[in-house]
């Protein structure tokens, strides 16, 4: 038998085996690490694809959140419009209505002038105005108080200014033609005479 020189790699010689055939257990021994060091490398490169996928999927998860925020802020946008053209849906028709009111008051201011027109008919036109009235009452429709109260922009219009002794300035004096609120929205301002500052 061979003696082993010192620092010879060692040979692993099966009974049978030829010496040629002989696995070297150094080299197995350097490939074993080798695996162990690439099974480290794999484990790093898994937790780096971990971190990377959860960072990714709280990144995807705040996005959905804020997404599904936009949409209940536009359901709550969408649902309070909605509200607001339903409650005042009636308002252009009843701005386009005023002037056959108007032209309704003039109509019995005139008739009651007149003595040829029976009574009975200014009764009916009378009663006519007063149903309109309720309806529109029914509806969210005031009046506009002018005559006596303070001038307020909001819902007065100034077309005349007078001076007065018996009124403060900034009194409305006279209202020329009736302003009407719908609700808390302004259809038409009065238009009336104030007293001069």
């Amino acid at each position: 038998m061979k003696r082993k020189k010192k620092n010879e790699p060692e040979k692993l010689i099966a009974n049978n085996m030829p010496e040629n055939e002989a696995i070297d257990l150094e080299d197995e021994n350097n490939s074993v690490v080798e695996k162990d060091q690439q099974g480290d490398e794999e484990l790093t490169d898994l937790e780096k694809a971990e971190k990377e996928w959860q960072q990714e999927k709280e990144g995807l998860l705040d996005q959905l959140k804020r997404k599904q925020a936009d949409i209940d802020n536009l359901r709550r946008i969408s649902r309070q419009e909605q509200e607001v053209a339903r409650e005042y849906a009636l308002q252009d028709f009843l701005t386009r209505l005023l002037p056959v009111i108007d032209n309704l008051e003039r109509g019995i201011e005139s008739a009651r002038c007149d003595e040829s027109i029976p009574p009975g008919y200014i009764e009916g036109l009378d009663m006519i105005k007063k149903q309109m009235m309720q309806i529109l009452e029914q509806e969210g429709v005031t009046t506009i108080e002018a005559e006596g109260y303070r001038f307020d922009p909001n819902c007065h219009h100034a077309v005349m200014q007078e001076e007065s002794e018996e009124s403060e300035p900034g009194t409305v004096l006279e209202e020329l033609q009736k302003g009407y609120r719908h609700k808390k929205r302004i259809l038409r301002p009065a238009m009336v005479k104030v007293c001069r500052e």
